[in-house]
């Protein structure tokens, strides 16, 4: 095994489990709608509350790195994540709710803090290491996708019984992370005095062209895996086949990010390989909001081939861009925090035009005018300069 993938493990087993449990709300919105008579809005919340807590984390997060060093911090953070997944079933809405933050909370400091310990741990092979980790979340997150609707109609448990793998896999994490990290070496990050809102790349033009590029990305995404599978249900998919689509999609998707950011590291300048996807993405959803029947199944992959290639690589852009540990920290920080804000707003965008209009189809453009937009930021976000 390469040297720098034995190196990695224990983040790649904590990325098994960082889309999974959030990305199975959207083929269950259907039945939790119908069990707990959802609103749309309620729906949209249920989908975008995590998004909300990863950007409102961000003002918490110097204070978090007191805690101890990444490897404590990541230990803390996926057992908050695992507890959550358990008390999430333990009851009715209330629960669904609550925990569903303290998962989002939980997620956020991981986005935050893998950057860094690859930075920490495995800077010379960063972009082979990022697209591991960020190909691992998709594919897991494909598999959450597939299994979920048949797991929620396996038995009286209803949509409880999807959350069970993933709460074994959580149980394994800890007990992994438990048993490894006494022996770690892993730094501790010194931070710089101040608090989040005195970051000194809130002035840097190329931070914020990073961090908008992420943020209309994962407006996309979040908007897309959220409402897609809905969408699917109203082109004549049943809920089993609009599960599976977006699952294999997904796959695919997060097949091709293992890829494409350990050949980008290559180069120095990444904006044409940031535009192209982020043409792909356009293309996708324009073609998903005119187009019906089975050829749907190219258009969904294609956009989920651009969702997944352009997120591992906005994470290596973090990691590459940043001049050290420290740097990269607080971008790290100022993209997912902002970006992830941005993100939460989308699924109830997209929620509100179907209410304005009733109609999914023309719903869709505002995500292909979110791609054009990303289009046109990656020609700055991709330059080769050092932050």
């Amino acid at each position: 095994m390469n040297t720098a993938v034995r190196r990695s493990l224990p983040i790649f087993l904590v990325a098994v489990n960082m889309r999974a449990g959030l990305i199975l709300i959207g083929p269950l919105l259907p039945i939790l709608k119908e069990e707990y008579n959802l609103s749309i809005f309620s729906e949209s919340l249920l989908a975008s509350g995590p998004l909300l807590l990863f950007s409102l984390s961000a003002i918490f997060m110097r204070r978090v790195n007191r805690l101890g060093n990444t490897n404590q911090i990541i230990f803390l953070a996926i057992s908050v994540l695992t507890l959550s997944l358990i008390l999430r079933i333990t009851g009715g809405v209330v629960p669904l709710f609550i925990f569903s933050i303290t998962l989002g909370i939980s997620v956020a400091i991981l986005n935050y803090m893998l950057p860094v310990w690859v930075k920490e741990n495995n800077k010379e092979n960063a972009g082979l290491v990022t697209g591991i980790y960020a190909a691992i979340m998709g594919t897991c997150a494909s598999i959450s996708l597939a299994i979920t609707a048949p797991l929620a109609s396996a038995s009286s448990l209803s949509w409880r019984l999807s959350m069970f793998p993933w709460i074994a896999i959580g149980i394994i994490s800890i007990i992994y992370w438990w048993l490894k990290m006494p022996k770690s070496s892993t730094p501790t990050v010194v931070e710089s005095e101040g608090s989040f809102w005195s970051n000194p790349l809130f002035k840097n033009k190329t931070a914020w062209a990073i961090t908008l590029f992420f943020g209309f990305l994962n407006m996309i995404h979040y908007a897309s895996a959220t409402w897609l599978p809905t969408i699917l249900l109203t082109k004549d998919f049943t809920l089993n086949e609009a599960s599976a689509t977006v699952a294999i999609a997904t796959l695919v998707g997060s097949l091709l990010s293992l890829a494409v950011p350990h050949y980008a590291s290559r180069s120095q300048d990444l904006r044409g390989v940031l535009m192209a996807f982020s043409l792909l993405l356009a293309l996708s959803y324009l073609a998903i909001s005119i187009d019906s029947g089975w050829r749907l199944v190219i258009w969904v992959i294609t956009a989920n081939i651009g969702v997944y290639v352009t997120f591992s690589l906005a994470l290596f852009l973090v990691i590459f861009r940043g001049a050290d540990a420290e740097k990269t920290k607080s971008l790290s920080i100022m993209m997912q925090s902002i970006g992830y804000l941005l993100a939460t707003t989308s699924p109830l965008i997209l929620g509100f035009l179907f209410n304005v209009t009733d109609n999914w189809n023309t719903s869709l453009l505002f995500l292909v005018a979110l791609s054009v937009l990303q289009v046109g930021i990656a020609t700055t976000a991709g330059r080769r300069e050092k932050i």
